[in-house]
């Protein structure tokens, strides 16, 4: 198994916009919880991590109407997350899997488990669940501890003569993930330009806590309920107690018609950038050095922007919701 996020582990993102009201927050404490723990029952699943989003950066006022915090307060959101101003919201779920085929498999095994569960909360999508699965390409992401956790781990690295690590406090930062798309044939480039710069953020920009880049390797096609039509149908003529007769996605049926991801990805490559801060303030200004501080704006320019088929890469701020991320460093 897997301990941490590695290069070459795999990522699946569950991207579902819920409509924002009580029982949708509701509705995710009594389902998030199962999902979870049938989730944790299968093999090659590593960790998973649950975010809301809260806004957006506005990127210099290319997207000026974006907020960081969209609410009061962001303690106002920790307090209650029904606080967020954003209709609708998105939620998304990074499952971590030591393969593809890890993934796909667990919502093979548990496919009428997780219809069950996942049909429960339809009447609060809007939009999706869609469900992109990446790859870690490259990573700087320290350990996850609590408040209590710091002088003992602090402590440990003084006594070791290592250098300080970053704190990276449970629940007590905020996600950044942008996403760029690439022209084609810059892939290396890009990974190149996009880790110095992710570098010397960690480096030189107060509160940046840690960083992974992550490549599109397709879509799954279960855990979205990609179905094929007649099972589609089916899926829609019961409220989560009867599952479609067949698991099949228009690429088949898992394990017999195709392996790992259903949708291969096509077309110019995708990749998400995850970072994290501590605090609204230094999310802010910190991502904003790529446009205002002449060194890392160079590295940036050079190493990043240039490479991109659509400009700006889109930055959505999260804050985490459920996490187990004891190995998720």
């Amino acid at each position: 198994m897997l301990k941490g996020i590695e290069n070459g582990a795999i990522v699946a993102i569950n991207q579902s916009a819920i409509v924002n009201r009580p029982e949708s927050f509701d509705n995710m404490m009594k389902v998030g919880p199962r999902v979870c723990l049938t989730t944790a029952n299968s093999d090659g699943f590593i960790g998973f991590h649950a975010l809301i989003q809260i806004g957006a950066h506005p990127i210099g006022g290319r997207f000026g109407g974006a907020e960081i915090v969209a609410a009061d307060s962001l303690e106002a959101i920790m307090a209650d997350p029904s606080e967020i101003k954003l209709n609708p919201l998105n939620l998304w779920q990074y499952t971590v899997w030591e393969t593809a085929d890890a993934h796909e498999k667990m919502h093979f095994d548990n496919f009428e488990r997780i219809f069950e569960l996942c049909g429960h909360c339809l009447d609060m999508v809007v939009e999706g669940p869609n469900e992109p699965v990446f790859k870690v390409v490259a990573s700087d992401l320290p350990r996850l501890m609590g408040v209590t956790d710091v002088p003992a781990i602090l402590g440990a690295a003084f006594q070791e003569k290592k250098p300080v690590p970053k704190v990276r406090l449970s629940d007590r930062r905020l996600v950044t993930i942008g996403e760029h798309t690439l022209k084609s044939g810059t892939e290396e480039e890009f990974i190149k330009g996009a880790t110095k710069t992710l570098e010397l953020l960690k480096e030189e920009a107060p509160g940046m806590i840690g960083w992974m880049i992550m490549k599109k390797e397709g879509d799954a096609g279960l855990g979205p309920l990609q179905f094929a039509p007649k099972e589609f149908w089916q899926s829609l003529q019961t409220l989560g107690a009867h599952a479609p007769d067949e698991p099949r996605t228009n690429f088949g049926v898992w394990n017999e018609d195709y392996n790992g991801v259903a949708v291969p990805h096509e077309g110019y490559p995708q990749y998400y950038v995850h970072m994290e801060w501590e605090d609204p303030r230094t999310l802010m200004f910190g991502v904003s050095l790529t446009g205002v501080n002449p060194t890392i704006r160079k590295v940036h320019d050079e190493g990043v922007m240039q490479h991109l088929a659509k400009v700006p890469p889109y930055y959505r701020v999260f804050a985490p919701l459920m996490e187990d991320m004891v190995f998720f460093h």
